[in-house]
């Protein structure tokens, strides 16, 4: 979970792929890009969780569905890390990218797609958990794995 959060993510996958033997593994997790949502740094939210009326800021708020507002372009915006369980809350910079950008990027360095899974909780996460809820009906992240090729396509 951190290549959404390199600016330069093009030069990181290259190295990745330099360093590789061939047949090599490339396996990575990030937000998943048709479902990010938060604030941009310029523009506004990316995309917004709605709810059931009423319940907006309850803590059994149920949401409804994810309003998609922007997916196309990088978008830059600055997230915050302030959960219980974090000593010292602290602030990232992260950027929205479409699964083409990141596809791209990895066909451009020599690496080819494999396999993908969007990782869903699990019940008993949900009822630890209840701000998991709505990754029940939209995937929060995405898993890739890409190959190293014969040749490098820079």
């Amino acid at each position: 979970m951190a290549l959404m959060d390199i600016e330069r993510y093009e030069d990181a996958i290259s190295q990745v792929a330099r360093v590789l033997k061939k047949d090599g593994r490339f396996v990575f997790s990030i937000t998943h890009p048709c479902f990010e949502y938060g604030d941009a740094a310029v523009g506004g939210p990316i995309a917004e969780w709605k709810y059931e009326e009423g319940t907006e800021n309850a803590p059994e708020r149920e949401a409804m569905h994810l309003e998609v507002r922007r997916y196309f372009g990088i978008t830059k915006s600055r997230v915050s890390w302030d959960m219980k369980r974090i000593v010292r809350p602290f602030r990232t910079t992260s950027f929205h990218r479409t699964l083409t950008d990141y596809f791209q990027a990895l066909y451009k360095s020599g690496l080819v797609v494999t396999r993908l899974v969007e990782p869903k909780p699990t019940s008993k996460g949900v009822s630890e958990h209840l701000s998991l809820r709505k990754h029940m009906i939209i995937p929060h992240s995405i898993i890739i794995e890409a190959r190293r090729t014969y040749r490098m396509h820079c």
